[in-house]
C-alpha cells in the first residue's frame, strides 16, 4: 500500500537525524553486534549496552496509533506544539481518522518500527521532489521511490 507524507516534515526529520551526533535503535538494531559498546558481548542486549554513536542516521517508520515516520535523532526532535517527539503521519494513517484498518493492511497487527536509512530516505525525497514523499509498505516489505541513474548516450556508428 503505499503511503504518503508530508514532503517538508520529512526532509526536516531526515535533517534532525542526520545532524546528530546520537541515534536511537529500534528493537532489531539491539542485536546488531556492530552497535555494541567496545568490549560488550551479550544474548540479551538492552539500551545501555548500545553505543549510541554507532548506530546509523535515519528515520524510523512506526505503525502504533497510525503509522508516521520520525527521526532517530537523539535528542529527540520535540514537536513544538505539543509535548511529543515531532513526526510526520501518513496521509491515510493519521489518527483521529479511520487509521486501523489502512494500519493493519500496511503495517500489520502488531506494533513496532523499522528503521530506514538516511541514505535510502534522501534518495526518495529528490525523486519525489514537487509532490508528496511515499512510501509503499506491507507487512513484510518496504520500498520507496528512487532516481534512475542517468541514461548514457550511445554514440551512433556512421556509415562509411
Amino acid at each position: 500500500m503505499k503511503l504518503h507524507f508530508d514532503h517538508a516534515l520529512v526532509t526536516q526529520l531526515l535533517a534532525h537525524a542526520e545532524a546528530a551526533k546520537e541515534h536511537t535503535p529500534t528493537f532489531d538494531q539491539l542485536y546488531e553486534p556492530t552497535f555494541l559498546k567496545d568490549g560488550k558481548e551479550t544474548q540479551s542486549p538492552s539500551y545501555d549496552d548500545i553505543d549510541l554513536t554507532k548506530v546509523p542516521a535515519g528515520l524510523m517508520l512506526v505503525g502504533d496509533n497510525g503509522i508516521y515516520l520520525m527521526s532517530n535523532g537523539k535528542p529527540a526532535f520535540k514537536d513544538p506544539e505539543n509535548e511529543g517527539n515531532l513526526v510526520a503521519y501518513a496521509f491515510e494513517a493519521d489518527p483521529p481518522d479511520d487509521w486501523w484498518h489502512m494500519k493493519q493492511a500496511a503495517f500489520g497487527g502488531d506494533d513496532g518500527a523499522e528503521f530506514l536509512a538516511a541514505e535510502a530516505i534522501r534518495n526518495a525525497l529528490e525523486a519525489t521532489k514537487g509532490g508528496r514523499f511515499w512510501l509503499d509498505v506491507s507487512p513484510t516489505r518496504i520500498s520507496s521511490p528512487y532516481l534512475a541513474p542517468p541514461r548514457r548516450k550511445r554514440a551512433l556508428a556512421s556509415k562509411k
